[in-house]
């Protein structure tokens, strides 16, 4: 019997790669968004430790730390809105990359069960040639031992 051949297997194998591929973007994708979310994160929490000041009611107020305060704090907040910019870039991408992803999934499981069915397919011709070569030597027997010495006995 010939042996089992998949005649899309160069087109399965491409497709394979090719979410190898959109697979290792997709991590990518992922650690860009870690690190976007990360410095947001970090970013807001140098805010709320900026404005923890030392001051209490009655003390005297220093007007040039608190001018200082108050710059650093517009400074992380013009940070801050440029990680978010990036958290919403990188949130985009890793959507475009999981998208993508999950397309060339499909088309690979696609490829997998039509090779499974068409392995299936040749795995039944097969058996069903064996059982035809099976009742041919069966026949043969039986139709020899028809025509033996026994044949007219009952």
């Amino acid at each position: 019997m010939k042996k089992f051949q998949f005649r899309l297997e160069r087109v399965f194998h491409y497709h394979k790669q090719r979410l190898k591929q959109a697979e290792l973007r997709l991590a990518q994708a992922v650690m860009e968004r870690d690190a976007a979310q990360a410095a947001v994160t970090d970013c807001l929490r140098r805010i709320d430790e900026s404005c923890q000041l030392n001051e209490s009611v009655g003390q005297l107020i220093n007007p040039a730390s608190r001018a200082n305060f108050t710059a650093h704090v517009e400074q992380l907040g013009v940070i801050l809105a440029t990680a978010r910019e990036r958290l919403k870039v990188s949130e985009l991408r890793f959507r475009e990359s999981e998208r993508v992803c999950a397309e060339i999934t499909r088309d690979v499981e696609g490829f997998t069960h039509l090779r499974d069915v068409r392995r299936q397919e040749h795995q039944d011709e097969v058996n069903r040639q064996l059982q035809i070569e099976l009742d041919e030597v069966v026949m043969r027997q039986w139709s020899r031992n028809d025509e033996g010495p026994w044949a007219g006995t009952s």
